[in-house]
């Protein structure tokens, strides 16, 4: 069995080293703050090390650190002995490309960029974080074709793409998952109201949850835009100016930021909503000289 390091104890590296039992031997971990290192070992048991001699001992790397850090952490790796040939050096960034694993690329090793495109909040699910997921890979065809073959074994679907896709690819990412969580924050505030505590707004996002779940089901089951409803893809003005008064500081900025995207896709549905987007972008214009 093939054995593995991880470097960066943080969540997507504690969710990897689980995840990997039964596919390869995962050795340990090396890097990390104290509280990261703490939450590695007791979701693994698995023991922290020196990075140099745990890389060296590994034929695949993982480097599981942030992005800014992923170059200067695998020319350090280079510089110690920690990377050799005939091994795979992998790091799990969704914007950068093999580029960064230049280091590791002279030593004859195989470079490749293997990212889950999931939100990794629960690292102790192990596979179960992966899982369904798609997971962008980068690289030559030998080994993105490895790593394809690892992303199947861990219930993902690759999808290779180019270095020069990435950034655009990981942008959208984070509109369908950062965005969201923002937005549904931004909703919270605004069902909760100006002045309420942290418990105030959880209760209303709690009772707003069944709704973006049934949304998401929605959009998964017939698509976009099929699945828009509400005042915008109805064409009721008189609503959204309702909700434009009422709204005040972030949510009403926020509301108003999307009615142009509901009004292209009310239009793209053929909804009655399309047939009034001058008066509905016309309330947008008043709001925005206030």
């Amino acid at each position: 069995m093939e054995r593995a390091a991880i470097v960066g104890p943080g969540r997507v590296g504690t969710a990897l080293a689980l995840a990997l039992g039964g596919l390869q031997e995962v050795l340990g971990a090396a890097g990390g703050g104290p509280e990261s290192q703490r939450r590695f070992a007791q979701a693994t048991g698995l023991v922290l090390s020196d990075a140099a001699a745990l890389c060296r001992a590994a034929d695949w790397v993982y480097l599981t650190v942030p992005d800014a850090r992923i170059a200067e952490v695998c020319a350090s790796l280079a510089a110690q002995g920690g990377l050799r040939a005939q091994q795979v050096v992998c790091h799990t960034s969704g914007v950068l490309d093999t580029s960064v694993l230049a280091p590791a690329a002279a030593l004859g090793a195989e470079v490749v960029s293997l990212h889950p495109v999931q939100s990794i909040a629960r690292p102790a699910e192990g596979r179960g974080a992966f899982a369904g997921a798609v997971c962008t890979i980068q690289g030559e065809d030998a080994v993105a074709a490895r790593a394809e073959q690892l992303a199947r074994a861990l219930g993902m679907t690759p999808l290779r793409i180019s270095a020069q896709r990435k950034p655009l690819l990981h942008a959208a990412a984070a509109l369908a998952s950062n965005a969201l969580v923002g937005l549904l924050a931004v909703a919270a505030e605004a069902a909760a109201g100006p002045m309420a505590t942290a418990d105030e707004r959880n209760a209303a996002l709690r009772d707003l949850l069944p709704l973006a779940e049934g949304t998401l089901r929605n959009v998964a089951a017939v698509g976009i835009p099929q699945a828009l409803t509400g005042a915008v893809e109805r064409g009721d003005v008189g609503t959204v100016q309702i909700h434009l008064e009422a709204l005040s500081g972030l949510p009403a900025e926020v509301y108003a930021a999307f009615l142009p995207v509901l009004l292209r896709l009310a239009a793209e549905k053929g909804s009655p909503g399309a047939l009034r987007a001058e008066e509905m972008l016309q309330l947008l214009a008043e709001v925005s000289t206030r």
